[in-house]
């Protein structure tokens, strides 16, 4: 099981936060990509800055809830994290939310709205699908694990190494990225209104999975201000364009802390 940086903390099992900030003005969310753990926005938690606590959400069966079994639909894992938000939000926060994590981070503002709980101030999503848009590839959750590895790989490109190149460590996580794509694949949008906070989405250029001009769609899920940062890489662009992405979103919740309108409508 990997663990935290020294000083990390956990805050409900949900919510992992790998440098605590007690004087931070405001909370970022990170929601993982599918089979994706809270280790992949370990290094946002410096980059941010002193105002801004990086808050890493931390789905069932990986990270420090291994041994936990995973969940199979987006309505139990917003079901499962709304119950440890109230506990966590006693200062203004933002959601991001990466490929399947923005599906869940939307889903959960609409579960927050219908609840009458706080809302972000904005949604971040990077190389997400819209929600209303169906997915141009075919389902792969049922297929043999070797198959749905191999597919995994192919249209993503998002399994480490040392994990893709051993059998025993695959063995750990296929549960995990299985019952992900499950989720992600069998999600239906239902429609509802859009949302009254702004959202800013990110794209890889050259992500073939999720097209820059499918992301312009957000668009419809918002009164509030849209606008989209295009950077260099594929469907993990945060890999190579980490510091860009950063700096954009530190400049965003600045923007917000300074009650500043933080995107451009388009």
């Amino acid at each position: 099981m990997m663990e935290g940086p020294p000083q990390s903390v956990s805050v409900e099992p949900q919510f992992f936060i790998p440098r605590p900030r007690p004087e931070a003005r405001s909370r970022l969310f990170c929601f993982p990509h599918a089979g994706g753990s809270p280790i992949f926005f370990f290094d946002w938690a410096e980059r941010l800055g002193p105002k801004i606590e990086c808050v890493c959400v931390q789905y069932p069966g990986r990270g420090s809830r291994l041994r936990e079994k995973p969940l199979f639909s987006v309505h139990d894992l917003v079901e499962e994290i709304g119950k440890g938000f109230p506990a966590i939000v006693e200062k203004p926060f933002t959601l991001y939310g990466h490929s399947f994590g923005g599906i869940v981070a939307f889903e959960l503002i609409r579960k927050l709205r219908s609840l009458g709980y706080p809302l972000p101030n904005q949604l971040f999503v990077g190389a997400t699908r819209p929600p209303h848009l169906e997915s141009p590839f075919s389902p792969i959750h049922r297929l043999p694990d070797d198959k749905f590895v191999e597919a995994i790989q192919t249209r993503y490109g998002g399994i480490p190494p040392a994990i893709y190149r051993s059998p025993e460590l695959l063995e750990i996580f296929l549960p995990a990225m299985r019952a992900d794509f499950t989720a992600y694949e069998t999600y239906c949008f239902q429609p509802d209104e859009p949302l009254n906070l702004p959202i800013s989405a990110f794209a890889g250029a050259n992500d073939t999975a999720v097209a820059t001009a499918s992301v312009r769609e957000w668009s419809l899920h918002t009164r509030a201000g849209f606008d989209i940062n295009v950077y260099p890489g594929g469907h993990f662009f945060p890999a190579t364009s980490g510091s860009d992405l950063v700096c954009a979103l530190q400049a965003y919740i600045d923007a917000l802390q300074n009650g500043q309108n933080s995107t451009l409508a388009n």
